[in-house]
């Protein structure tokens, strides 16, 4: 090999070391995790533990960044300020799972269930939900910005003060769900279920909530300057008058 194609190589080499994720996991942690369901704090970066069964396991702290943990059973664990950006847990069951404080930045949590799960002041940016069952899960003060709710139900959800700007909602189930001061700044609500869903004080600018159904849907104080809200059934809605005139309604 010449000396220029071998600096080429060098180069492309390094490269590949400063730009990868550092994924080297400690075998020992795993070791523990699988046998006893215990490694708060643990060191499981890209850990493969998918389809495990980790019931009531406590994570809490565990470092789970680029970890598989798709179709893992964590009915009832903890996993409390884990890091978890970029986590598969794709069809996981995470029912009644504690992640109060965990970062879920751009983690799939398609097809999950997180059913009366806390998720209390995670952040969850650009994180997926599609097809995800959030029903009674609580949500509160959640940064979900850009996030994906395509095709979610959560029926009963708590959203309070959450940040859902720039988030997806197509085809998605949020009845009687809680969004009282939440951002929900240019979201976007396509033939979207939120009948008797809590949306007072709720920031709605630039929303778009078309085809969708906020039949009994309560919006006092609500902004909806400029929101869209074409084709949407709003019978037996609550809004106050000055929040209603500058929607965009055709």
């Amino acid at each position: 090999m010449s000396k220029k194609k071998w600096k080429i190589a060098a180069l492309l080499a390094l490269s590949c070391l400063v730009m990868s994720p550092v994924l080297a996991f400690d075998a020992g942690d795993v070791a523990r995790l699988v046998e006893t369901r215990s490694c708060p704090g643990g060191d499981l970066r890209g850990a493969t533990l998918k389809n495990k069964d980790l019931t009531g396991a406590d994570l809490t702290g565990a470092d789970l960044s680029y970890a598989d943990l798709s179709g893992a059973v964590l009915e009832g664990a903890d996993l409390s300020k884990a890091n978890l950006q970029k986590a598969n847990l794709r069809k996981a069951y995470l029912v009644k799972a504690k992640l109060d404080g965990a970062d879920l930045t751009h983690a799939n949590l398609s097809y999950a269930v997180l059913n009366r799960g806390s998720l209390i002041g995670v952040t969850a940016y650009r994180t997926s939900f599609a097809h995800a069952s959030l029903t009674f899960a609580n949500l509160y003060t959640a940064d979900l910005r850009e996030s994906n709710f395509d095709y979610a139900s959560g029926a009963m959800a708590n959203f309070y003060s959450a940040n859902l700007a720039r988030s997806w909602f197509f085809r998605s189930n949020f009845m009687s769900a809680n969004f009282t001061s939440a951002n929900l700044y240019d979201a976007r609500f396509r033939r979207a279920n939120l009948s008797e869903a809590l949306l007072r004080s709720a920031n709605l600018t630039s929303a778009t909530v078309v085809g969708s159904n906020l039949t009994k849907a309560e919006l006092t104080s609500a902004n909806l300057d400029d929101a869209n809200l074409a084709g949407t059934d709003m019978e037996d809605a609550k809004f106050t008058a000055d929040s209603i005139r500058e929607a965009y309604k055709k």
